[in-house]
């Protein structure tokens, strides 16, 4: 580490003091896209695990989070792998542009044997990474309807309800209900077990499935023995 030194004199004595210089600091910029399609992946998560900061892409995929040379940056998003970078430059700007790749749908079967659930690890570890912003209460309006407390207090006006931060931090909320959702769903409604129930393979089965589909109410009521019904069922009419 760089020192410098700094003298004072105190009375007839002579001091020295030795304080260390900080870190220089680099603003990495960049933009995270899908690796298949160039697609921009909005409200990813940049988060720098050597100082513990934490930022999040705009909705154009770009992102800006300051670092220090060899600071390591994990970026993340919903349904894909993280992907890990170092910082390289001491000052100044570098520009690290991600292309991240889809995480595999979930293709094991529906036996559970252990506590938990695949799913339900998946979720928890989803829900950690993510905690910072779900978390996160939303700004709530000036004299909204039960929001405004009686006396003095302190409100949130419109103009940070509105703002981009804001903005993001709900849209992000928004995308994880949806994904959770869907993982949720492709976590009982799985190849395995509908080639197992109907004996489709290949585009066969990714058609059938494709087509039916079913949405995330359906499963939270279906018991498995019941969802083998519903398969079937599908599939008869399908054939059709």
């Amino acid at each position: 580490m760089i020192h410098c030194l700094r003298i004072l004199i105190v009375g007839c004595f002579l001091s020295i003091a030795i304080v260390p210089l900080a870190k220089a600091q680099v603003t990495v910029t960049g933009m995270i896209t899908d690796k298949d399609n160039n697609l921009v992946l909005p409200y990813a998560s940049i988060f720098n695990k050597n100082t513990n900061k934490r930022t999040t892409s705009d909705q154009g995929g770009f992102y800006k989070i300051a670092a220090s040379r060899n600071d390591v940056l994990i970026f993340s998003f919903l349904g894909y792998k993280s992907d890990t970078l170092t910082v390289l430059e001491s000052s100044g700007t570098e520009t690290l542009n991600v292309k991240m790749e889809v995480a595999g749908k979930f293709l094991k079967g529906v036996e559970v044997t252990t506590k938990y659930t695949p799913y339900q690890l998946d979720s928890m570890a989803r829900r950690e990474q993510y905690g910072n912003i779900l978390n996160n209460a939303d700004s709530k309006l000036v004299g909204g309807r039960g929001n405004t407390p009686e006396g003095a207090g302190i409100t949130i006006s419109p103009i940070t309800r509105f703002s981009k931060k804001e903005k993001q931090k709900r849209e992000f909320k928004k995308l994880f209900d949806k994904m959770e959702k869907e993982k949720y769903i492709d976590s009982r409604f799985t190849p395995l077990l509908v080639s197992q129930v109907t004996g489709l393979k290949g585009d066969s089965l990714q058609l059938f499935m494709r087509d039916n589909y079913p949405d995330y109410d359906t499963m939270r009521v279906l018991n498995h023995q019941d969802l083998l019904y519903w398969i079937t069922d599908k599939y008869k009419a399908w054939k059709k």
